[in-house]
């Protein structure tokens, strides 16, 4: 009579700046984490996989277990970028027992609101919204860079620097920001021309914590693009009726300055989240894949 395999479950939250991991017992105990670089699978596959399996050793060495191990374990990750024939790609390429590759959305919802209602708001290098009521799931954003993720960080970032080369242009005033970036740059838009081609949206999010800076000292084309993303912010809020889901969940790393500046009503609401993404992760591995083996 053979020895009973001892099962692990690997959560995983991956985005456009970073990646977590973690492995936990079948009860959800987290026995070790790690964190590692960037895993948008979206727009660097390879490196991201590479990541993503780079945070996973770790997490596993975190928690005195060896990586080889993972053909036995459950593995559910969720992964900013992760839509479509890109998850089934990774999940495919992945060697554990039972393995769900999903977005980054789902695995944050789950975390936040257990279950119950509510609306989440994430803002980290990316951005989604989405709320929940009476088992009715409403989203909005999470496109990805190119097509969506306002008031992100690669959002602001990218619009810090049209911005600045529309003061070049004469088509609105320099700010002391704009004419910063301009210097980094080289004083004339060229330098600017040659780091968008090729930024990704990690490189645009890296202007944030000037702007920010420069918010707080009433720059004015900082100014502009805070109150131009917290405006919009407000109207996802109200398409989704937050107000009636009854609480809101300001999430990601840009998440507590976007509440900061969030109009009293919805301020009031704001609450913190059941568990992150991590939480949210354990949570759907066991009932979804621990689940299909009992």
């Amino acid at each position: 009579m053979g020895s009973e395999i001892i099962r692990y479950i690997v959560a995983v939250d991956g985005g456009g700046s970073t990646c977590r991991a973690c492995v936990a017992d079948l009860g959800g105990r987290i026995l070790g984490r790690a964190v590692g670089q960037s895993a948008n699978i979206t727009t660097e596959f390879k490196n991201s996989r590479k990541n993503i399996l780079s945070t996973i050793c770790q997490a596993y060495r975190a928690a005195n277990l060896s990586a080889d191990r993972s053909a036995s374990d459950y593995a559910y990750l969720g992964l900013a970028g992760a839509i479509g024939d890109v998850a089934q790609r990774l999940e495919g390429s992945l060697d554990f027992h039972r393995v769900k590759v999903v977005t980054d959305r789902v695995t944050t919802v789950q975390g936040a609101l257990g279950g119950g209602d509510g609306t989440v708001a994430l803002f980290g290098t990316g951005s989604f919204f989405t709320s929940r009521r009476h088992g009715v799931t409403r989203n909005i954003g999470g496109w990805g860079f190119r097509l969506g993720d306002d008031g992100s960080g690669a959002w602001l970032g990218i619009n810090l620097l049209r911005r600045t080369v529309q003061a070049h242009d004469g088509l609105l005033e320099h700010s002391p920001l704009t004419r910063e970036i301009l210097d980094r740059f080289g004083g004339t838009p060229s330098g600017l021309v040659s780091f968008a081609q090729s930024a990704s949206p990690m490189d645009f999010g890296r202007f944030v914590p000037g702007l920010i800076e420069a918010f707080e000292n009433d720059d004015a084309v900082a100014r502009t693009l805070i109150s131009a993303a917290v405006a919009a912010l407000h109207k996802t809020l109200g398409s989704l009726d937050a107000r009636a889901s009854g609480a809101l969940y300001m999430m990601g790393g840009l998440g507590p300055f976007y509440q900061r500046q969030l109009d009293p009503d919805f301020r009031k609401l704001c609450k913190k989240p059941v568990g992150d993404a991590l939480a949210g992760g354990i949570s759907l591995a066991q009932i979804n894949l621990v689940g299909a083996d009992v």
